[in-house]
């Protein structure tokens, strides 16, 4: 129980922390939606935009979380702190030359990318051209991002939480002071908020770069592809990329399928991602960020049956969060949308289009948020084979099923597509880790989930009762509208907690004693 509350109170740390990056986060979608609204600008940032992540994803996360951190938590046990920072600066000037080459080559092959990636834009005057050009933009945020992910993962693994994930506040800043300012001096507003993500790059290594020195960093310049740690990585980072990338892909080729659509749509995919992002980055993603270290710790210790420990815990955890805010964002779609984003070039049209991607989208919340969990787990073994065969199918079946259901459903059935095959993923990853690994004590899971199921239900029935009574469609009033909706959520979280409490939720036994102690 210890080590479930301190899993908590780290991953709640790093949730307060990462709900003002949150908070910020919605601010830069908001000068998104109010700026470029979801026309051909936007279209062409989301592609362009959605591309860098990729590369993001493959080679910063990829390489941090499923890599590298393993292999620095088990060197770090091993030998002395001389050695572990010597190796540390190796890999630090490695990984920057080699995440140059790839921008280089991003720059040169941006517009046959942009060609396979959104096929749709080819053709129409402008679009195709602007993708491309924002595409060479953008390319050199890989760079930055990827040495502020490796300053994140060198962070995480001494447990320090608050300022990795704190620093895309900075990017954040900059992605909306560009969207005010620059965007108002250039050809398209879209090409100012670009170098507004450069900038954001930029500002997220810096500000890490003064704790990574008090922990005994240094920058001098040293290259090694000889190292053992180093080669160790690189086996594990070609496989670790496709598996950790695999969301980011498969939000691609939703995007390409998309751009088949009318215009607008590849825009309004990516609005109803950010509102999923939203809601994952303020607790599941923050759980995963605490949990991978001490995984990959007890992994080192050979004590497996830790790591299985901390895998269902951790998957409690996220159904308690992730379930509730299915059904909330379900049912809640519209009116979400319509607060968050519906107004400058955003028009009440792409409100219900955006809304319909969003409430199938968050049919998957709770096995997107698994995957993530499940692929970690996997990496903290060493294990990075069984993810990327994982991702093989997920990335087909995803191509398959974007192709069956965007012709009756548009673009929510490109997210429905996504839901599914997370849900088969989650399938596939857990049925691998029980094989290799013993099976887990599925029995509270169950009883949890249930429970968990019972309460959202509550909780959904008093979103919808609270949406009649204050009559939110017959509000014409912005402000009055935010009040309804936030004031609504508000309602349903505390329908949910008191169903809970009656319930007798062990779940939230934990969290309250957690509370407890933090408050202390």
């Amino acid at each position: 129980m210890e080590k479930e509350r301190r899993l908590l109170k780290s991953a709640g740390t790093i949730g307060l922390v990462t709900t003002v990056s949150r908070i910020f986060g919605y601010f830069r979608d908001a000068a998104l939606a109010w700026v470029l609204g979801a026309g051909m600008g936007m279209d062409a940032f989301a592609v362009a935009f959605r591309l860098a992540n990729l590369f993001r994803r493959f080679v910063a996360e990829a390489t941090m979380n499923a890599a590298f951190v393993p292999v620095f938590v088990q060197y770090r046990q091993e030998h002395t702190p001389e050695e572990l920072w010597a190796f540390t600066r190796k890999f630090f000037y490695t990984l920057a030359l080699l995440t140059s080459g790839i921008v280089l080559l991003e720059i040169i092959l941006a517009p046959w990318l942009v060609r396979v990636l959104a096929p749709g834009f080819f053709g129409i005057p402008g679009k195709w051209e602007l993708t491309v050009f924002l595409t060479r933009l953008m390319a050199p945020y890989l760079l930055f991002v990827a040495l502020a992910a490796f300053l994140m993962g060198v962070l995480n693994s001494f447990g320090h939480f608050a300022v990795p994930a704190l620093s895309p506040v900075f990017f954040n800043l900059a992605v909306i002071l560009s969207a005010f300012t620059l965007a108002h001096f250039v050809p398209d507003p879209a090409i100012g908020i670009a170098f507004g993500v450069l900038c954001g790059g930029v500002l997220q290594f810096a500000c890490q770069v003064p704790l990574a020195i008090r922990k005994g960093m240094r920058f001098q310049v040293g290259f090694s592809f000889a190292h053992p740690m180093v080669r160790r990585i690189g086996i594990l980072f070609g496989p670790s990329a496709l598996g950790m990338g695999i969301h980011q892909i498969n939000l691609l080729v939703d995007s390409l399928m998309a751009s088949f659509l009318r215009e607008g749509s590849v825009s309004q995919l990516y609005y109803a991602d950010r509102v999923m992002e939203l809601v994952l980055g303020i607790f599941v993603i923050s759980l995963i960020t605490v949990a991978l270290p001490e995984m990959s710790r007890l992994a080192a210790e050979k004590n497996i049956d830790e790591v299985k420990r901390t895998v269902l815990f951790s998957l409690r955890a996220m159904s308690f969060i992730t379930i509730p805010a299915t059904v909330g964002l379900f049912l809640l779609a519209d009116p979400i949308v319509n607060v968050l984003f519906e107004r400058g070039r955003f028009s009440p049209w792409d409100t219900e289009q955006t809304a319909i991607a969003l409430a199938y989208y968050a049919l998957g919340l709770f096995f997107i948020s698994a995957v993530k969990l499940l692929i970690s787990a996997f990496y903290s073994v060493q294990d990075a084979k069984t993810p990327v065969k994982v991702a093989a199918v997920s990335f087909f079946a995803n191509l398959v099923l974007n192709w069956i259901l965007m012709q009756p459903l548009k673009q929510g059935g490109i997210a429905l597509a996504t839901s599914i095959v997370a849900a088969a993923s989650v399938l596939q990853l857990l049925i691998a880790f029980q094989k290799r690994h013993g099976a887990f004590d599925w029995l509270q899971f169950r009883t949890s989930f249930v429970k968990i199921a019972i309460a959202s239900a509550f909780m959904g029935v008093g979103c919808l009762v609270m949406l009649r009574i204050f009559g939110f469609d017959s509000n014409p009033s912005s402000a009055w509208k935010a009040i309804i909706v936030f004031g609504t959520i508000i309602i349903g979280i505390l329908v949910y907690l008191g169903m809970a409490l009656v319930l007798r939720m062990d779940e939230m036994a934990v969290f309250k004693r957690f509370g407890l102690r933090s408050s202390k």
